[in-house]
């Protein structure tokens, strides 16, 4: 995928959402640093953070998907919806305490996980692929924060997808709870209508 931002950039704008993520700093919007950023550039800058990660000895446990709704696609002038990785030191376990020094300024949505049985590879994953590779479903608790503002300190704009995306999607821990179910054992359809995400 093509970017308008120079690899330099790219790596740099990663490092500051590495040290913002530890220092717990928000950051200006990278959208407004830069106008013709793109969404190939938000998941370069993605990419590069995660490789930041890894060095670090974190591993990738899960994917966060935002942004499912086509009302909230419309809103962020994208169609298609987002994504991002877990790395592992962002799962929680259920009925512990959680460290608030974590996190910049966080809150928490109610969503549905999909532990799947095996992995997924696109293109062309439909609905049935997912249902027949997904072992359990069960409610979760995403906790999202934002590295970058989510509305700029000056003009009060909101940030956009391509900030969002940059930024894990605003996602910063997960707690999975309750009984986990088989996907065909409950009407999903109901299910993500009451725990629909909005990061």
């Amino acid at each position: 995928m093509s970017t308008t931002l120079d690899a330099p950039t790219i790596a740099a704008l990663a490092r500051q959402l590495y040290d913002a993520r530890r220092m717990r700093v928000a950051l200006r919007h990278f959208s407004k640093q830069h106008p013709g950023m793109s969404i190939n550039d938000g998941y370069a800058i993605q990419r590069a953070w995660v490789a930041l990660e890894l060095a670090d000895g974190r591993s990738i446990k899960g994917r966060k998907i935002g942004l499912t709704s086509r009302a909230m696609q419309q809103s962020s002038q994208i169609d298609e919806p987002d994504f991002a990785p877990l790395m592992d030191d962002m799962f929680f376990a259920a009925g512990t305490d959680i460290p608030m020094s974590r996190f910049i300024a966080p809150r928490v949505e109610v969503e549905l996980a999909f532990i799947l049985g095996r992995p997924l590879r696109g293109p062309g994953v439909t609905l049935f692929d997912v249902l027949s590779a997904t072992d359990w479903v069960s409610p979760a608790i995403e906790i999202i924060d934002a590295r970058i503002e989510q509305f700029d300190r000056d003009t009060k704009a909101p940030r956009k997808v391509f900030d969002t995306i940059s930024d894990f999607a605003a996602n910063a821990g997960i707690v999975l709870g309750g009984t986990p179910v088989r996907p065909h054992d409950v009407d999903l359809r109901w299910r993500a209508r009451c725990c629909s995400g909005t990061a």
